[in-house]
């Protein structure tokens, strides 16, 4: 078994069909991380289909000048991307079926992979088209759908989209490992938040929970303000400490479920940190959440 042999099988076991890969920033090695599952799942013999949440950031790093990670799709894997992607795609792909909506690319179309090669994905923009993309990539066949995404576009994550999310974590996050542990505290905070307790003195939230809604609403000690899902939440983690702070809890009314940790020892321009230090660090300040190092070969697995 592998690390991502590991990853792969806490997917399946979990049962979730629809799975989102988030960034909890830049350069984490977030598709890494979905590639390494789409080999796997290819190699046990799982049809899967994939796309990204718009398009995926740069053909190079602004800051070292180096290739990004592409897609690499393998034989009868089913792709949702922009129609002009195809044409600089290293691989074949056979049309399914186009999308009612579109990309500055072209439209977006379902095609399914005739070989192995790489792609830059540039699938829908907003989590209605997300879903739809989804359930179209099911219905060709689709056994599971892997979502790629950033921190900062979460929206294909909400609980409507996507029924699980691995995040992906990296020393591109901070400056430091406890930067990197301090946010992704904060973000895993965020990602778990309960439903609302029995009993609880709740205000409901239609929309986004933001700085504004609190100007406009403010809460009293003892309210829990409820969103739809993490999705909704757009407050930093110091507002939310303050909330917390003042006897004001967060709660929604749709929990995430998160599947496993994704660990990347190394940033741009920096000097990586010992690969087994960054794992150990995340498996212990984490250890309901399985952890993965997809380069370094470790991995902590839990019951999904």
């Amino acid at each position: 078994m592998t690390a991502a042999g590991a990853l792969a099988e806490t997917i399946l076991r979990s049962g979730a069909r629809r799975i989102a890969f988030l960034g909890l920033a830049k350069n984490v090695g977030k598709t890494t991380a979905l590639v390494a599952a789409l080999a796997e799942l290819h190699r046990t013999g799982v049809v899967v289909g994939t796309t990204s949440a718009g398009r995926d950031g740069e053909s190079f790093d602004a800051i070292t000048g180096e290739a990004k990670p592409r897609f690499r799709i393998f034989p009868g894997q089913l792709v949702a991307s922009a129609a002009t992607t195809y044409a600089s795609a290293s691989f074949p792909a056979s049309p399914i079926v186009a999308l009612p909506f579109s990309t500055r690319f072209g439209m977006v179309e379902i095609r399914r992979a005739e070989g192995e090669g790489e792609i830059e994905m540039i699938g829908p923009s907003t989590a209605s088209q997300m879903a739809q993309t989804s359930a179209a990539l099911e219905a060709a066949g689709a056994e599971r759908v892997l979502l790629d995404g950033a921190i900062g576009r979460r929206a294909f994550a909400c609980v409507r989209v996507a029924d699980a999310i691995v995040l992906s974590v990296g020393m591109a996050a901070g400056e430091s490992l406890e930067a990197v542990l301090n946010a992704t505290r904060a973000a895993v905070e965020l990602i778990l938040l309960p439903e609302a307790q029995a009993g609880a003195r709740t205000r409901d939230v239609d929309g986004a929970l933001t700085e504004v809604w609190l100007a406009e609403n403010p809460p009293e000690p003892g309210d829990t303000l409820v969103a739809e899902d993490f999705t909704a939440i757009f407050l930093p983690p110091p507002r939310r400490r303050a909330l917390k702070e003042r006897g004001v809890g967060l709660a929604v009314r749709r929990r995430a479920r998160l599947l496993a940790l994704t660990s990347n020892p190394t940033a741009p321009a920096r000097a990586p940190l010992p690969a087994a230090r960054v794992f150990e660090a995340l498996r212990r300040e984490f250890p309901e959440i399985p952890v993965f190092d997809l380069a370094s070969d470790l991995w902590s697995t839990r019951p999904a």
